[in-house]
Parts: structure tokens; C-alpha cells; sequence
């Protein structure tokens, strides 16, 4: 299988450590499960162990593993010092790369594109094993979390499969990795802005556009996602179609008080206590996306909003990423740039996400359609959540998303758009 040797593989363990020491041990963090492949399993370590160092350097808490992780080279003598049975053991190993991953009807070639001309960032490209090019590509803008796009190891991730049924549908799709994330080379995503991230996918659809076993791109954009999807399609011809799932169209502080409001409700909050929760989420996302300040700026000048401080809101951080980010999220004109595509649209939604409202998904269709008729089409998906999973309850959606399953509806309702649309690998 050939794999990008440019951008090195980063290291990988192969560890679920529980957060706090067991009761009663006097060192050490327990090992929960080693994944097979790794440099854990390799070296003999199990489940039931307790991992008291890494190489030279005591473990006290996962956390402080992933910086010393990163900094690993595969190949490196590495070893574990545990504890088993109450005896203290070293059991010597190397650093090995992160194998790369399965999905079923899909062969993984690892890439890379280069941003800005200064930096690499990892491209994942799962090509259908059944079929022949050039295929129907799918390129995934990602929402706004910070982890790694690469899949984890729960078999029921409902990316894993989506992956998997667009496969064997006979399509291929590309991911990439953050700046600063995963192997990916660069400034760490949570000191980046929206255009940062636009500029790692653009890189992508020009490589896309450039391959041979590429026919036509359709993007794919997820919650955050969703807002980068229009402006792509407005650039050029080489996107031939957009989904969006659980996106929305407003102004990101409009959009953000919106979710507050629905989560905390969802939550069991009511009354007063709303009321006053939700003004003062109001002010901190006016005063950082619309007055330009830093959240430390803002508990400075209003001290009555210093409760808001955490760790989704600190420093220049609001939920993992820098403000400049939501700032210029907040400065786009995005009911214009979805005017301006002159490509098919799919938005889908579920009558389940918490984070965006079904009416702000049907806002972006019904905005296309007055500009262009019969451009956009509209799916409301059942029971759905904003994770892709069908749900008991909307509440459940909310306070217990792993309780959730697969919903294949999503997967068949991008298919019959695509075929309906010339888009499918057959046509």
C-alpha cells in the first residue's frame, strides 16, 4: 500500500489509562485497555497494570502524557515501568508509529498538503476497493472541535460508518487534519483562525482536482464545517455539489445564544436562573466576536461575569479554539455566500441537534432557492442529533449521546441526492 513517507507517522501507545489513581494503589495510573499494535501492547504491557513511567519520566495523569508522546520518535527505545501483582516491573519496547486505519470497503493512503507554503498537514484519503476510477470524491470539513479526524477505535463511531457505507456506494472521501494536530505540522489549532482553516482545505480540493483517480468533488461540511462549505463552492468549478449537516446560517453570536438557551433548557434549567444564564453567555459572545475583546479582557472590565471563566471560556480561548476564529465567523455575510454558489446543495439536518436548530438548516435551503430555484433541497432526519445518531429523546440527545445509534438515514439521503444529481458513481 503505498503511504506519503514526507510527513512522518506520530507515535502511538496504545493506552486508556482511568483518570485518578486506583483506591488504595500508591503509584501509578491504572491501564483500562492497550490496543493491539501499539507500542504498550508490544512491549507487554496489559490491562490491569499500573503505568508508573514512561521512558524516564513518572506518569501522574493522562494529560501529561500526550505533550511527551508527541515529542517521541518511532523507531526509539522506549520503556514502561509498571506495577503488576505488587511487584514493580520495566519492560523495555521502542516508540511505534500510529498504524493506519481500517475502514471496511475502503483501501487508506495517508498524504499531505502543504498550507501557505510553510506547513504540511495530514490528508487521509479512503479510496472504494470495489469499482474503478476516477471516483466521486467527498472532501469533510470538520466542526469545531480539536481531536484528531483520524477514527478512534469505537467500532459504533457513527463516522466510521458513514466512511464505510459511502465506500461501498463506490465513493471516496478525503479528511484533514488540523494545523498542529494529529501528524499534521503547523501552528496548533487552538491559536488559529477561520481562514487558517480554510486555507488547509482549499490545499486539499486543488490536490483533489489534480488526481487521477478523482472525477467529481462534493464537500461535505459539518456544523463549523458547514460554514467554510460556501465559501469553497463560490470559488470556482471544481466542487460539483455541497451537503451541510447541523450548520446554520446566523451570525456566530445569534447562533451561540440560540444553543445556549436550547441546551440549558434541555439541561432542566428554567425561570430566572435561564434567564440571567443566558444574558450573561449573551455579553461574553458580543463583547469577544462583536467588540473584538479577549474573554480575560472582559471578566477584567465586567467582574460580575467572572463565573463565566473556565475552561470553555479563558484567557483568549472560547471552547478550545482562539477568538480570532469566532470573530471572523462572526464578521461573514453567509446567507450572501450561500447566494452566490452555483452548485447543487444538500442541507440535512436532525430534528435532534442541539447545537443548531432544524430552522436554521431549512434557512440556508430556503435562501438558496429564493436566489436559485430547485438549487437546494432540504432533509429533515428523524430523531437525529447533531452527532449523526438516533436518539430516544432530544433531551437524551443532549445529557447522553453515547446512549445513541447509527442512523443510516444521513447516508441514504446524501446517496439519492447524489444520484438525483448526476453526482453518484454511476452517472
Amino acid at each position: 500500500m503505498y503511504q506519503d513517507q514526507a510527513l512522518p507517522r506520530r507515535p502511538f501507545l496504545g493506552l486508556e489509562l482511568r483518570a485518578r489513581p486506583a483506591e488504595g494503589a500508591s503509584e501509578g495510573l491504572e491501564v483500562v485497555r492497550v490496543a493491539e499494535g501499539g507500542a504498550a501492547a508490544l512491549a507487554g504491557v496489559r490491562a490491569g497494570d499500573r503505568l508508573v513511567a514512561l521512558g524516564d519520566v513518572t506518569v501522574s495523569e493522562p494529560r501529561a502524557l500526550v505533550a511527551l508522546v508527541r515529542g517521541l520518535v518511532p523507531g526509539a527505545p522506549l520503556h514502561f515501568e509498571i506495577v503488576r501483582d505488587g511487584a514493580r516491573v520495566t519492560l523495555p519496547g521502542k516508540a511505534t508509529p500510529l498504524p493506519v486505519e481500517r475502514i471496511a470497503g475502503a483501501e487508506v493512503r495517508l498524504g499531505h498538503v502543504t498550507v501557505r507554503d510553510s506547513w504540511r498537514q495530514r490528508t487521509l484519503f479512503a479510496i472504494p476497493t470495489a469499482g474503478g476510477p476516477p471516483f466521486t470524491t467527498v472532501l469533510f470539513l470538520s466542526g469545531l472541535g480539536t481531536a484528531s479526524c483520524e477514527l478512534p477505535q469505537d467500532p459504533e463511531d457513527p463516522m466510521r460508518a458513514f466512511l464505510s457505507g459511502l465506500a461501498d456506494a463506490g465513493i471516496a472521501t478525503m479528511r484533514v487534519e488540523r494545523s498542529g494536530v494529529g501528524d499534521s505540522e503547523g501552528p496548533p489549532c487552538q491559536t488559529t483562525g477561520f481562514f487558517d482553516e480554510v486555507e488547509g482545505y482549499r490545499a486539499a480540493i486543488e490536490s483533489l482536482a489534480q488526481d487521477p483517480l478523482v472525477g467529481r468533488i462534493v464537500i461535505f461540511g459539518h456544523s463549523l464545517g458547514g460554514m467554510i462549505a460556501p465559501i469553497l463552492a463560490g470559488e470556482g468549478t471544481q466542487t460539483r455539489g455541497v451537503v451541510v449537516f447541523g450548520t446554520s446560517q446566523l451570525k456566530w453570536v445569534d447562533c451561540m445564544v440560540r444553543a445556549t438557551r436550547r441546551q440549558r433548557i434541555l439541561a432542566g434549567m428554567e425561570g430566572e436562573e435561564l434567564e440571567k444564564y443566558v444574558a450573561a453567555w449573551s455579553e461574553m459572545h458580543a463583547s469577544v466576536c462583536r467588540e473584538g475583546m479577549f474573554p480575560r479582557d472582559v471578566f477584567a472590565k465586567r467582574p460580575e461575569l467572572a463565573w463565566l471563566e473556565g475552561t470553555s471560556c479563558h484567557g483568549e480561548t472560547m471552547f478550545g479554539r482562539h477568538v480570532s476564529l469566532f470573530q471572523e465567523i462572526e464578521r461573514l455575510d453567509l446567507p450572501a455566500l450561500w447566494r452566490t454558489t452555483n452548485v447543487p446543495v444538500l442541507v440535512l439536518h436532525g430534528s435532534y441537534d442541539y447545537a443548531a436548530a432544524p430552522d436554521e438548516g431549512r434557512m440556508i435551503a430556503d435562501e438558496i432557492a429564493a436566489a436559485s430555484p430547485g438549487r437546494s433541497h432540504f432533509v429533515l432526519l428523524d430523531k437525529v442529533g447533531h452527532d449523526m445518531r438516533r436518539h430516544e429523546s432530544y433531551a437524551q440527545s443532549f445529557k447522553n449521546p453515547r446512549a445513541g445509534v447509527w442512523d443510516d438515514g444521513l447516508l441514504r439521503a446524501m446517496l439519492e441526492w447524489l444520484s438525483h444529481e448526476g453526482l453518484g458513481p454511476a452517472a
